[in-house]
């Protein structure tokens, strides 16, 4: 009689182990092959130079599912460059670039979506820019680009 509870018991327990493995392996396939939550930022209109004072057409693309929105999105730039490697951990204040614009920087923009502003620099030289976006807590950047500001 305990030989018999006893075969049962492992035979059960074999049974349950084997579920459980199945199951496991079945949920990790199911995972790898899942994609996570892509978001990306790119830079779509840029020109080459421009005039100083003069203003010129940025747009940049911001890509997402259609349930994400960003809070504030636009150009950082600076006349020094920053060219160093930016994550989604790289806040604006980690950055050094001391110049935004303020057309997207604050509200609720529904994604994915393509934002464009005119941009003017006041003086000759060379700008550093990055377009940038906010977007639950990642930040996105894109690499950054240059533009030569020459005299009219």
């Amino acid at each position: 009689m305990i030989k018999k509870i006893f075969v049962y018991s492992a035979t059960l327990l074999i049974c349950v182990v084997a579920l459980v493995f199945y199951n496991y392996q079945k949920q990790q396939k199911n995972l790898r092959n899942s994609r996570q939550t892509q978001f990306s930022i790119n830079l779509e209109k840029t020109p080459e130079t421009m005039v100083t004072n003069q203003p010129a057409n940025f747009s940049w693309r911001i890509i997402a599912p259609e349930s994400f929105s960003t809070t504030a999105t636009g150009i950082y730039w600076n006349y020094e460059s920053s060219p160093s490697a930016l994550t989604k951990f790289d806040s604006p204040k980690a950055v050094g670039y001391p110049n935004f614009t303020e057309d997207y920087s604050s509200g609720l923009f529904k994604l994915p979506d393509t934002f464009d502003l005119n941009l003017k620099f006041p003086r000759v030289g060379t700008v550093y820019f990055r377009a940038y976006a906010k977007i639950d807590n990642d930040y996105l950047w894109t690499e950054e680009k240059r533009i030569i500001v020459i005299l009219k």
